[in-house]
């Protein structure tokens, strides 16, 4: 696991921050007190496994940080999002906390997103939103760590992490936590894992084999009471009788079917007798009912005889010509009729013509007398009008006044404007007089007009009547006419009709002879039938009872068959589990070597682990202790047994001095986090955290201690250091120096210093991403291919059947039954 960056929004002295780290050599993070070192890494552990239960340990909140070790005092709310990279996968997990009553908590929708790098682009492979435990379950699994969510984080912060006050907790703890934080890191853990399932596999293997036993004797006595080859001859006696039956049927419904062909085909030719039969049967009652139709129509060519003034007896052709006579002498009126009514329509168009434009004419003079009773009533406005002007010219020129301006004026000029206005009044009046001897002429001629009107439209009557009266005679000819035609009508098919039955009833006489003989012919046929259908009914029975023999038969064929199918299941089934308990008398067999393989496997792997900590121990521990009568013994289990020299002997003791103690806690720390980088299956070029790790040390212990941090730096390692100390300041490859405003209680990163290659474009894709606002590509977690996880040991149980089949690792089983 590596850091690369962090963002703090509203965490203990931190307002809005962005922190990178590079993703190797050796970071050190430097300020003043209470500039927010440690709260960086404090945010780290919690990010990674959230917020943990309060204690009375007042160092423990470096380790292990509670909700109010974290919020800011003024805030209600904060916010951590660290990214970091785990086995080639980029990951960027979000916390939420929130004050609420006396306590701090973790919002219940925290953010995990994913990203994988791919061909140098970043794409997002997942983005979730999670509950506190769940966020919490997942990194662990991530990060491969197998605690439980509501535990501390031992191995975070005993191989990982070492927080400030806490270095010595790794030697602190009792021997069995020790132990597990040592295997799970380095993956010894698996062994043992495998050592207790391995005993519950071998149980459960030996059960099976008691089981398979069980079941395989029973098998056995129940095959051993059935008879399989008498059953086989039974079954082959039954195949030959059901051949025989078989062969009998065929013939049996051949039989049948040549009967049920000729009955039916006799049958046809008795419905076809019938049908003629009563065909000439209905023929011959037509033809009786038609003698008294017959007699109907005669009676009917008399009455139309008797009704045209002729005997009854007169003949058809006489009527016909009698009445084409008078058909012809209707037709001479109508035509004469038709000559008529063409004159009086032609008389009356004539009359309508002159009679529209006498009124049109009519018209005209209305309107013109119109427009001279209107010029006249103007002209008498006007004579009106000039009679009260000369009035009032007459009473002021009476008094000496102008009537255009009323100013005094000289009486010679009123005078001249007196007889112009009667002038103007002669003038009006001689126009009005002769526009009424205009109206008096106009209304003449209209009297005229309308004299002429009455004249015509009187005239127009009297031809319309003769018109009306002659459409009348020639209407009541035409029905004539009419009635006439459809008298010869009716005689022509009369006469038809009478042919017609006269010729049926003559053919009736043969039809009776036809009748007589059909009937004999249907008797015959119906004596045929009757006997093909006794032989039918015969055939049948037997082929009833052969079906039936047959169907009784082919039961006790397919029970013999299932009988036997049954015996040949079991015997597989016998087969089967035999196979199946050899399978798992092999299995134990191997389970027993196997167990001694993994004993040997874990004895080396531990002996080599173990070898390769005392190295890198021994070489930290003489590094800080250079010149120190003081030897540590590196237990197989990893135990520690402090020694002292004396006197060129080696001594046993209880206790060393606290310097002592933390250089070795230090280097114990340092060499487990080495070894863990290079064994551990899910932890391997892992960050190293240390938190103000020389407190208590001399400037040389300091600069040993820088050495130290240097080769593992200089190892593609990644090495975060919080420290205060100049002289371990200068071993960063990257400086990050913090400062503090003492008013407002906010820190900030002040300066950083990378001497690393392409910093700042790392840096600014590390911020892009705690900030949101760098674009990336998405794609569906099925387009990704993952490398294979690595070989697990694995065993198969129930063999023989794919229901009894399951695979399992040696390394994850569990026994359900406890």
């Amino acid at each position: 696991m590596r850091i690369y960056g962090l963002m703090l929004e509203n965490i203990r002295s931190f307002k809005n921050e962005y922190i990178v780290f590079p993703k190797k050599g050796v970071t050190v993070i430097h300020g003043e007190t209470g500039s927010g070192k440690t709260s960086i890494l404090m945010s780290i552990s919690a990010a990674l496994f959230g917020l943990q239960k309060e204690g009375k340990d007042p160092f423990r909140a470096f380790a292990y940080p509670t909700g109010k070790d974290l919020l800011r005092a003024d805030a209600l709310r904060g916010r951590i999002r660290l990214l970091f990279e785990h086995e080639g996968r980029v990951y960027l997990v979000e916390r939420e906390f929130k004050r609420s009553s006396n306590s701090v908590v973790n919002v219940d929708r925290n953010r995990l997103e994913e990203y994988i790098i791919k061909e140098d682009k970043l794409i997002k492979v997942s983005s979730l939103v999670l509950g506190t435990e769940e966020l919490n379950k997942r990194i662990r699994e991530i990060l491969g760590i197998k605690e439980g969510a509501r535990e501390k984080p031992l191995l975070f912060t005993s191989v990982l992490y070492a927080p400030q006050f806490n270095i010595h907790e790794i030697l602190s703890l009792d021997s069995e936590e020790r132990g597990e934080i040592i295997e799970r890191s380095l993956g010894l853990y698996k062994y043992k894992e495998y050592k207790k399932n391995s005993d519950v596999v071998r149980d459960i293997i030996k059960d099976k084999i008691d089981e398979l036993t069980d079941k395989i004797n029973e098998l056995k006595k129940k095959l051993k009471d059935k008879n399989k080859e008498k059953l086989l001859e039974e079954k082959q006696r039954l195949e030959r009788q059901l051949k025989e039956l078989e062969k009998i049927l065929v013939e049996r419904q051949k039989e049948r079917d040549e009967l049920d062909k000729r009955i039916k085909e006799h049958q046809n030719r008795l419905r076809e007798i019938e049908r003629r039969i009563g065909e000439l049967q209905s023929r011959i009652e037509q033809a009786r009912k038609q003698e008294a139709r017959l007699r109907d129509v005669r009676n009917e060519l008399a009455k139309i005889a008797l009704d045209l003034g002729k005997n009854a007896s007169t003949s058809y052709t006489e009527l016909l010509e009698e009445l084409g006579r008078r058909e012809r002498e209707i037709e001479g009126k109508v035509r004469e009729l038709q000559d008529i009514e063409s004159e009086l329509v032609d008389k009356r168009k004539e009359i309508e013509e002159e009679l529209n434009k006498a009124k049109r004419k009519r018209e005209d003079i209305m309107m013109m007398l119109g427009r001279l009773e209107a010029d006249e009533e103007n002209l008498t406005r006007q004579e009106q009008e000039l009679n009260k002007q000369l009035e009032k010219y007459r009473d002021l020129l009476n008094k000496g006044i102008c009537p255009l301006c009323l100013q005094p004026i000289p009486h010679e000029h009123g005078v001249k404007l007196i007889d112009e206005v009667q002038g103007r009044l002669e003038e009006v009046g001689k126009k009005i007089r002769e526009l009424k001897e205009e109206e008096t002429s106009r209304y003449k001629e209209l009297e005229d007009i309308n004299k002429r009107i009455n004249a015509l439209e009187e005239n127009r009557g009297e031809v319309e009547e003769k018109l009306n009266k002659v459409r009348r005679d020639s209407t009541r000819l035409l029905q004539e006419l009419l009635s006439l035609k459809h008298t010869a009508e009716k005689i022509n098919s009369l006469v038809d009709e009478a042919s017609r039955i006269e010729k049926e009833i003559s053919e009736a006489r043969s039809l009776e002879e036809e009748l007589a003989r059909i009937n004999g012919e249907k008797e015959n046929t119906i004596s045929i039938i009757h006997g093909l259908e006794d032989k039918y009914r015969e055939v049948k029975e037997k082929l009833e009872g052969l079906i039936a023999e047959k169907a009784g038969t082919e039961k006790s064929i397919k029970y013999i068959e299932s009988e036997i199918q049954d015996i040949e299941k079991e015997e597989d089934e016998l087969r089967q589990l035999e196979d199946e308990k050899k399978f798992h008398e092999w299995m134990n067999t191997t389970m027993n070597i196997l167990d001694k393989l993994v004993d040997e496997v874990e004895k080396r792997v531990s002996l080599e682990m173990v070898s390769e900590f005392r190295r890198i121990f021994y070489m930290i521990l003489n590094t800080l202790l250079q010149g120190q009568p003081v030897e540590v013994g590196i237990r197989d289990d990893f135990t520690i047994e402090p020694k002292i020299r004396i006197g060129g002997r080696i001594y046993t003791i209880s206790s060393l001095s606290g310097g002592q103690n933390i250089a070795i806690s230090l280097a114990y720390r340092l060499a487990l986090n080495a070894t863990v980088r290079t064994y551990s299956p899910f932890l391997r070029k892992t960050v190293l955290i240390l938190d103000e790790p020389t407190t208590g040390f001399s400037q040389e212990l300091v600069k040993r201690l820088s050495e130290v941090l240097r080769k593992i730096g200089d190892l593609e390692g990644q090495v975060i250091v919080v420290t205060h100390d100049e002289l371990l300041k200068e071993i960063g490859d990257c400086k990050i120096m913090l400062e503090r405003d003492p008013i407002n209680h906010v820190s900030k990163v002040r300066e950083q210093e990378c001497d690393i290659e392409e910093f700042n474009k790392f840096r600014n894709l590390v911020e892009g991403l705690l900030r949101g606002s760098l674009q990336v590509d998405t794609v569906k977690m099925e387009k990704i291919e993952v490398e294979p996880a690595g070989f697990k040991p694995e065993v198969r149980l129930g063999a023989g059947t794919v229901q009894q089949a399951k695979r399992k690792s040696l390394f994850d089983f569990r026994d359900k039954s406890k």
